[in-house]
């Protein structure tokens, strides 16, 4: 303990031995452990001296020392061969460097008691006792060291070491590398390490863990002398290229100089400048010649050369704006494209929905395929194919609606329908993924919805889908891609027929337990009103009008009429205060003949079921007879009569007047299958007004749907200008329809006269009101 008590010193006997062993030290010569502990004390002892602490005495020693070492090697460096200068210096740095880290820690008491004490102290106290402090610009020792060899060494000799270095890299880049590659980083590092001094006192030791440093000298005095150098030799080197090569050879040429260039930067200068210097390299060799390239992008584009594609798009992806052009060239061909192949398919209602999708599709691949592999899945370029396909599947004439809705529709009904057996699951799953992309390209989507929950209801109400894991598969799909709104009703119908083989079971039941007969095996389906894109013809007097089906007075034939009863009964009791409307012209079931020497199961629709089911009672009557029974008459009826005529269950006798002519049963009927299906009836006139309904329902849906995001927005935003208004309702119901302004306009002015809203004393802004 007696040792760390401060003691009278003599200055100059201590100093001299202290100063023989920062010599050695700075020199890396090797000092036993022991002298290193004396010198430590002894460092300790002159900061602690009495009566006086020699603190300043000893830094200003140490700072002459330092000093007239530095002085030394210069003299000796000056005497060195320019050729030599590189190596010699280095390995001067390179010792001077190691040594002085050392020496550093040396020093550290004094760093800390004597460098660093006035930073501790409050200002106040630094003014009242200035004379007895540190100087404010003093540096810890290490700081100090580097900043004297920076001083009296390298700015002495910096201009030769700068055109030594840059004439080293020239020559490497003109293929004659240099064999001490390792000198030139190493002198051109010591730019960067030499200002160190610049930090707090533990930057000496972060920057040997290769830490973030302070640049102002290396980039002042190398580094923007080296990027002027390349500018000036990469500017000729264009120049060359192009004089002497086709645009394809030069983009390879390019990408092999400035990849050359980014190796050769990363061995020689600090990282930092390795950017720069590749930025210079793009601005001369691809930036000022970027017009060049961009003449020939249409070409290349159009014959498909993706190499050539692939390395223009590797030099144009760093410039500012410098893929513009060639985003655009993408877009307009593969748009080009789109609209050739649908130029291409026929316009047969069958295969129309098969072409339309395989050919979108083909498109979409290829197009997809170039954007991952040649544009490296470019955001820009996904974009631009988004937009062409988007441009190219909602194509129209201006006076026909757009077909792509309908035709996507029924290409998905295609896939789900039982007829497509032979798919895997896995197949399957893959087709109807495939379906969404197409499907989020649409602009009508509203459009789609209806076709497609039409498409469903048939495929649901007859068992038609190939499985229902199936039809689950696609709403979830669907859902994914638009939202639980837009599938909402969709999921209803799934859980409606998933509901039916419970109800079905429970009637039977009740049946059984009121000894009902039940000759008849019925299996009802109740639909939700609004979530089935169906409605209730007139029916013996049953149901509301029609929207969507031709007004008929069906008579439900009286082996059927029980059961409907019996089950409107047991209904009725289940769930009190519902009504049911019957949809006869979307049943169905099977009847079974009796009367053949072949017994044969058919499958019909109600309508066909109650004209065959007459013929229970008389073998034979006339058309109007049949018509009567059944309160069918017009293009139905005779459609009916022709899918029995036409399976040979009935035979016609033909008269002048139709409804004279007489129907009797075919005792001779001779199929081929004992079991098979009756084709559908629907008049034209039904078919008609379903399109017609069709296109008036989606009109006001999307007017109530428009009106739902006015008053939603108002009530948020309570005043709006109208700009702003149109503006957001357009944003926010794009993702279900392309809204027209005209169409926002009137919604807006239906509101009005609603009392929604009103219009402020400004005329273009409009408030909500509560």
């Amino acid at each position: 303990m007696s040792a760390l008590r401060p003691n009278q010193v003599d200055f100059d006997k201590v100093w001299s031995e202290l100063r023989s062993s920062v010599v050695d030290i700075i020199n890396l010569n090797p000092i036993p452990r022991l002298t290193w502990d004396y010198k430590f004390s002894d460092v300790y002892n002159i900061c602690v001296a009495i009566p006086d602490p020699l603190s300043d005495k000893l830094y200003r020693a140490l700072s002459e020392c330092l000093e007239e070492h530095v002085s030394q090697q210069y003299q000796a460096i000056s005497k060195v061969h320019y050729v030599d200068l590189l190596s010699v210096y280095d390995k001067m740095w390179n010792t001077f460097f190691q040594g002085t880290m050392v020496l550093h820690n040396l020093f550290r008491y004094l760093n800390i008691h004597f460098v660093n004490k006035k930073k501790d102290l409050d200002p106040e106290i630094v003014n009242q006792y200035a004379g007895y402090l540190a100087k404010p610009n003093l540096k810890e020792v290490g700081c100090l060291s580097l900043e004297v060899w920076k001083t009296k060494l390298i700015q002495e000799i910096l201009k030769k070491l700068i055109n030594l270095l840059l004439t080293a890299i020239a020559e490497d880049r003109a293929g004659n590398p240099p064999s001490n590659k390792s000198v030139i980083r190493g002198v051109i590092m010591s730019f960067v390490q030499v200002e160190q001094y610049n930090f707090e006192k533990d930057s000496l030791h972060a920057m040997n863990k290769n830490s973030t440093v302070y640049h102002e000298f290396y980039e002042n005095e190398f580094e923007i002398p080296f990027l002027n150098s390349t500018e000036e030799y990469y500017t000729l080197y264009a120049q060359k290229l192009l004089a002497d090569m086709s645009c394809s050879q030069y983009m390879e040429a390019v990408i092999n100089a400035i990849e050359a260039e980014r190796r050769r930067a990363a061995q020689y200068v600090c990282p930092s400048t390795v950017e720069k210097v590749i930025k210079v390299c793009q601005n001369v060799m691809i930036s000022i010649h970027k017009e060049k390239l961009n003449g020939v992008c249409s070409d290349l584009i159009r014959n498909e050369e993706r190499k050539d594609l692939q390395n223009m798009y590797r030099l144009l992806k760093p410039i500012p704006s410098g893929l513009t052009v060639m985003i655009k060239e993408f877009e307009d061909y593969v748009r080009q494209k789109g609209h050739e192949a649908l130029a291409m398919q026929n316009m047969d209602p069958i295969t129309a929905p098969q072409q339309f999708v395989e050919n979108i599709l083909m498109v979409y691949d290829k197009f997809s395929e170039m954007k991952s592999t040649v544009f490296m899945d470019d955001g820009d370029f996904a974009q631009a194919l988004d937009k062409a396909l988007q441009t190219v599947v909602n194509m129209r004439n201006p006076t026909v609606p757009s077909k792509s809705s309908e035709r996507l529709a029924r290409y998905s009904d295609s896939l789900l329908r039982k007829n497509n057996k032979n798919i895997s699951e896995n197949e399957l799953d893959e087709k109807l993924s495939r379906t969404i992309i197409i499907f989020r390209y649409i602009e009508d989507k509203d459009i789609f919805q209806k076709y497609y929950s039409k498409m469903l209801s048939v495929r649901l109400i007859h068992n038609l889908s190939v499985s229902m894991e199936a039809e689950e598969l696609m709403i979830n799909k669907l859902k994914q891609a638009c939202g639980y709104e837009f599938t909402s009703k969709l999921s209803r119908m799934f859980t409606d027929v998933n509901l039916c083989p419970e109800l079905t079971a429970e009637f039977k039941q009740y049946l059984n337990e009121k000894e009902r007969s039940h000759h008849v095996d019925m299996q009802p389906m109740v639909l939700t009103a609004g979530s089935w894109p169906l409605s209730a013809p007139n029916a013996g007097g049953t149901g509301s009008p029609a929207t969507n089906v031709e007004s008929i007075s069906f008579i439900i034939p009286p082996t059927l009429k029980n059961q409907v009863e019996y089950f409107e009964e047991f209904y009725g009791k289940k769930h009190s205060g519902r009504k049911l409307s019957w949809l006869y012209h979307s049943s169905h079931g099977e009847l079974k003949t009796s009367y053949l020497q072949k017994v044969y199961l058919i499958q019909m629709g109600a309508f066909q079921m109650a004209a065959l089911l007459v013929f229970n009672y008389q073998e034979s009557m006339t058309v109007e007879s049949l018509g009567a029974e059944i309160g069918l008459t017009g293009e139905l009826l005779q459609k009916i009569i022709r899918t029995l005529t036409d399976s040979q269950m009935l035979l016609l006798t033909e008269k002048e007047d139709f409804n004279s002519s007489v129907l009797s049963l075919n005792f001779k009927m001779n199929a081929k299958r004992s079991r098979f299906k009756l084709p559908s009836v629907q008049s034209s006139k039904q078919i008609e007004k379903e399109v017609d309904t069709t296109q008036n329902t989606v009109a006001q849906d999307r007017k109530y749907y428009v009106e739902c995001a006015v008053v939603r927005i108002m009530k948020t935003r309570k005043v709006l200008k109208h700009n702003v208004l149109i503006s957001e309702v357009m944003d926010q119901i794009k993702g279900r329809f392309k809204p027209d302004v005209s169409l926002v306009k009137k919604c807006i002015e239906d509101l009005i006269d609603k009392l929604y809203l009103q219009r402020t004393d400004q005329n273009d802004e409009y408030q909500y009101l509560a």
